[in-house]
């Protein structure tokens, strides 16, 4: 099988904390609280592993923050590539009520191009011909250097580019070749500025992406294989739902379909939904 690379470059340090009841105005305490590393690329890797796939993420590690990443991902036994740069890593704050889950980050860390092109250099380096690398999450300062280092990297190793981002990355990305474009509903509506059908139905000929699916939770989700498409309805949660790391466990399951047969179909869409939705049924993220 080939081995699949995923390319972060907005790591997160993520505290999750659990109140229960919460009271508007006054002094709330957690029932629980649990830390763990998140990032897109860093959760489907580690999806990828639970799977029994050959996944290492590419991160980029600042300061403090970024070392307690780094340590933690080596306990959970996450194959992972580390570029040092300069900013601190970015934390963010999960806090789960009775009425659900919401998430807080902060401010998203600078990444110099020089920092971009290294993890670019180290990916290049360790990949071969045909291996698999995913563009998950947002990428800070996009800029046209960024894009040429990775669209070089890309072709200079023929890899198979699969891309989960939004954006200014997306406004590039959109456009290139790749075997996977994978977009959240709400990400895609305010790149194609229209609801999620009408967005799609316009836009889904101008890829040339193999595989372009857009995902929405609970909502309906569309895919378009060569020239058909179809829209698809996820299973309905009868309890509680946990939202976080779902469509990164989505993505996880069409890149093994990816790297075992070399193409995604709309039968792997529909096995990736669900298990994202069993992943939204449990509070813990891919047993990290």
């Amino acid at each position: 099988m080939a081995k699949i690379f995923t390319l972060t470059c907005n790591l997160l340090a993520q505290h999750t904390l659990d109140f229960g009841a919460v009271k508007e105005g006054a002094v709330n305490r957690a029932k629980s609280a649990e830390f763990c590393v998140g990032g897109k690329g860093v959760n489907v890797v580690a999806a990828l592993i639970k799977m029994g796939a050959d996944a290492c993420a590419v991160i980029f590690s600042g300061g403090k923050t970024g070392e307690r990443c780094g340590e933690f991902l080596s306990e959970k036994g996450v194959k992972f590539l580390a570029v040092k740069t300069k900013c601190e890593t970015r934390s963010g704050f999960v806090c789960r009520g009775e009425e659900g889950e919401t998430t807080f980050f902060e401010p998203d860390s600078f990444l110099p191009d020089a920092d971009f092109e290294n993890a670019c250099a180290l990916i290049e380096s360790r990949a071969d011909c045909g291996d698999i690398l995913a563009f998950c999450g947002s990428a800070p300062n996009w800029s046209a250097e960024k894009l040429a280092a990775l669209k070089s990297l890309i072709k200079g190793k023929n890899l198979r580019f699969v891309c989960d981002t939004y954006g200014a990355p997306l406004k590039d990305l959109f456009f290139e070749k790749s075997e996977i474009l994978k977009i959240n509903s709400g990400e895609f509506s305010a790149f194609a500025n229209k609801s999620l059908e009408a967005g799609f139905c316009e836009f889904q000929g101008k890829t040339p992406a193999k595989f372009f699916g857009v995902t929405g939770g609970e909502k309906s989700a569309f895919a378009r294989i060569g020239g058909i498409v179809k829209k698809f309805e996820p299973r309905k949660i009868a309890g509680r739902a946990y939202p976080t790391g779902c469509g990164d466990a989505l993505l996880a399951c069409l890149i093994k379909a990816l790297a075992q047969r070399g193409e995604c179909t709309f039968a792997d869409f529909e096995a990736a939904m669900d298990f994202a939705t069993e992943q939204a049924e449990s509070p813990s993220i891919y047993g990290l």
